[in-house]
């Protein structure tokens, strides 16, 4: 009788912790019902419990959403279009991160209203800063303004709640941002660690296997900056672009990719989104010489992504379609309309 007693009390509290924890990761965010006060204050929760586990970050996150656009008064920068943008992203197709791209507005208003816009659609952002392809010191402005967010009274409390993570560039090992090198992983290191003091973590978006650098030259191994990027970075945002390299046809892009994940869990070893991967519905400037483009590769290749959400549970890693608009064919919309009519990527 005891032991029987005992055996029931036993079960009983299996079953209440397995509750608890459905109900926990249940009401995290951006995943679960955990909802962002409109007005701005920051949530009754602790960041710890506030967040959803990696193990809930796989399969479709959202969009990469191009800022390209440097004057800061103009509407693609205003609070207004990203809260449209955000509000159909979430209803038609279920993102729940949107991946800021390329803000070339300098000032922190264009940070501050894609944080209001999160709110506002109860999504998360990842902040990106503005590299300039190595060209200039712009960056040092675009860092600044996150800074700046981070800083002040009216936003400072909300954003960890909001900003899922920020990049220190996208692609800025390829295009030599911060002179590149050990100056740019010492600058990496200050801007994480100021994120990090904010409580929101901090890295870079780029070509992790790429050759001579982040790689080996060989591709076994992560490269000397790699491996240093990868000791300064507290996530992995990859490129994984098929789409670039030409002997790859897109039915054989996913194999491509999935290569690209396995190597990725196995050198990086750090959670994982895959932030830039595309295909274009017609031919334009990015890849000229690649000729399998249309809206019958366009579908193939998402719908390809969307149908591997079970492989994606399994490695743990979300991917987003790039883009939303402002980069041509790679849009999902032309005209208005959707490239792909009634699709929502499945979740799984």
């Amino acid at each position: 009788m005891f032991y029987q007693t005992l055996s029931t009390v036993l079960i009983s509290a299996r079953i209440c912790r397995a509750l608890a924890t459905s109900s926990n990761v249940a009401s995290c965010f951006p995943y679960g019902s955990a909802t962002l006060p409109k007005d701005l204050s920051k949530p009754d929760v602790s960041l710890k419990d506030w967040w959803c586990p990696q193990s809930m970050a796989y399969g479709f996150q959202g969009f990469s959403y191009p800022l390209e656009e440097a004057d800061c008064s103009h509407n693609s920068n205003g609070y207004d279009t990203m809260n449209t943008d955000f509000a159909k992203m979430k209803k038609d197709f279920g993102a729940t991160i949107v991946r800021m791209y390329y803000p070339l507005c300098l000032q922190p208003s264009v940070f501050e209203n894609a944080l209001r816009a999160g709110v506002s659609n109860n999504m998360a952002v990842i902040f990106q800063v503005w590299t300039d392809f190595g060209n200039s010191d712009q960056w040092k402005q675009s860092q600044q303004a996150i800074y700046d967010v981070l800083a002040s009274s009216k936003y400072g409390p909300i954003a960890p709640y909001v900003i899922h993570s920020a990049d220190f560039g996208s692609e800025p090992i390829t295009d030599g941002m911060d002179g590149g090198g050990q100056q740019f992983v010492d600058d990496l290191a200050l801007f994480r660690k100021k994120l990090n003091s904010y409580s929101i973590r901090a890295g870079i978006s780029e070509e992790w296997d790429r050759p001579g650098d982040m790689s080996s030259s060989d591709g076994s191994s992560l490269g000397s900056i790699g491996s240093a990027i990868k000791a300064n970075s507290d996530y992995c945002h990859a490129h994984i672009m098929p789409y670039y390299h030409n002997s790859i046809s897109v039915s054989q892009s996913w194999s491509y990719i999935e290569e690209q994940i396995e190597w990725l869990k196995a050198k990086v070893q750090l959670p994982t989104m895959i932030t830039e991967t595309q295909w274009a519905w017609g031919p334009n400037t990015h890849n000229s010489a690649r000729k399998d483009v249309g809206v019958q590769q366009y579908t193939q290749y998402w719908k390809k992504y969307d149908a591997m959400c079970e492989t994606f549970k399994q490695y743990e890693v979300g991917w987003f379609l790039h883009t939303w608009r402002g980069e041509g064919t790679f849009d999902i919309i032309d005209n208005g309309t959707y490239v792909i009519p009634d699709w929502k990527p499945q979740k799984c």
